[in-house]
């Protein structure tokens, strides 16, 4: 094949195309990293969808590392011009610690996200059916002081590639402007360097290896989420108490109770499929009036995957340690628009007073239309303190609604 001046070549199509996709990966990583880290200027919006691109882009980074590695091996860079010896050994250390941190810049990030006791995870793409595995890291590894340790040497890693990159921009700026030798054309595809040949081998090796790596790992994040079964999930109802004389019996197969929370930008719905309620209520006789809900934390359902994984355990609702959430009303008045029940709601073991606005609409059976809602501070029961304790993508508010048809203990059929 015909060179250069000085027998200098230009890389072949498969190095270039595997190059300035690492390359324009890696930018947009350490820009966005930065601004995520050092700069208040994401939106709350979209702060948690940037972070969890940032892990998808950087586990692209380690994909195509490991196809470059094996087309390197196949294919050597193809001749330079001739350079000092000092200049030689530099170019050929900045290479070398180039391929490590492509390596290790990716891993740490993995590794801050397998140490991480928020347990938020990683779906390549946005998409719940890319789900990608946490390394297996010891236990004891698994905290807060595992996750600062990784989130260092992650950050340190990254300040690492972009010296390292300023070095390798200023050593090919030397040779192609004081040495007015070929060196960014060697990489760029439309230069008028002759191209290295391409050893065809290294296309299937290369495409193999990276098919094997992410087939692999998704394979096994699918069989981690599967086998760990960590959603929460309706139950069945538990027994219930005959009423009381004068209460009333929800029909909760006509009723309906669920929430709502703002989480990225978006309101994030759920369900509430187990729960008991014990009412009495008289419009004329509001003073005797009181109402208990007793709930069923595992039949909550979560609308989102990066939230559900983490709502059964301990920095959500610790359905193993505290399965009941329960609610009590023991004061009623009117108000314009209907009525306001105030009481107290526990959740983990914290209460805090509630007030809940609703209407009731008697029917000429003995049956009744209740239509309502509440609003709860999250942080006020340590939900998702961990997570986002500022409230940065999971908002504070949780709105509560329900639409109930019920009828007197009594009434015929009930």
């Amino acid at each position: 094949m015909r060179t250069g001046p000085d027998g200098v070549k230009g890389y072949n199509a498969g190095a270039m195309l595997l190059h300035w996709a690492i390359a324009l990966a890696i930018l947009f990583q350490l820009a966005g990293g930065f601004a995520m880290m050092r700069l208040d200027v994401l939106p709350d919006g979209s702060r948690f969808a940037f972070f969890q691109w940032h892990k998808t882009v950087g586990l692209l980074v380690l994909t195509l590392t490991v196809a470059r590695i094996a087309w390197r091996l196949l294919n050597p860079p193809p001749a330079h011009a001739p350079m000092k010896p000092w200049e030689a050994g530099a170019a050929h250390l900045v290479h070398g610690l180039f391929y490590a941190l492509m390596l290790l810049v990716p891993l740490s990030g993995w590794l801050v996200v397998s140490a991480s006791p928020t347990a938020i995870p990683t779906l390549l793409f946005l998409r719940e059916s890319l789900v990608w595995p946490n390394l297996p890291i010891p236990a004891g590894w698994r905290g807060e002081g595992g996750e600062a340790v990784a989130a260092t040497l992650h950050t340190w890693l990254a300040y690492s590639t972009l010296a390292l990159l300023v070095l390798h921009v200023a050593g090919a700026v030397k040779h192609s402007v004081l040495d007015r030798q070929a060196s960014f054309s060697r990489m760029i595809p439309a230069g008028h360097l002759p191209r290295q040949s391409t050893a065809l081998l290294a296309i299937p090796l290369a495409a193999g290896l990276a098919a094997l790596f992410l087939g692999g790992g998704l394979g096994l994040g699918q069989a981690e989420t599967t086998g760990a079964s960590p959603t929460l999930a309706a139950t069945a109802g538990t027994p219930v108490a005959a009423p009381e004389a004068g209460a009333w019996v929800v029909d909760k197969a006509a009723s309906s109770l669920s929430y709502e929370v703002p989480f990225s930008g978006k309101p994030m719905t759920g369900t509430i499929g187990s729960w008991n309620a014990a009412i009495r209520f008289d419009p004329d006789r509001l003073d005797a009036a009181k109402a208990t809900l007793d709930i069923d934390a595992a039949s909550i359902t979560v609308g989102d995957p990066f939230v559900r994984s983490s709502a059964p355990g301990p920095d959500g609702l610790d359905a193993a340690a505290h399965p009941t959430l329960s609610v009590a009303i023991d004061s009623f008045e009117r108000t314009e628009g209907g009525f306001l029940g105030k009481g107290s709601v526990t959740i983990k073991g914290r209460s805090a007073p509630v007030s809940v606005p609703f209407s009731f609409t008697p029917g000429a059976d003995g049956t009744a239309h209740v239509t309502g809602s509440a609003t709860l501070d999250r942080l006020a029961f340590d939900l998702g303190a961990k997570n986002d304790p500022a409230a940065q993508w999971l908002g504070r508010e949780i709105t509560v609604r329900f639409d109930w048809k019920a009828a007197r203990a009594g009434t015929p059929g009930v």
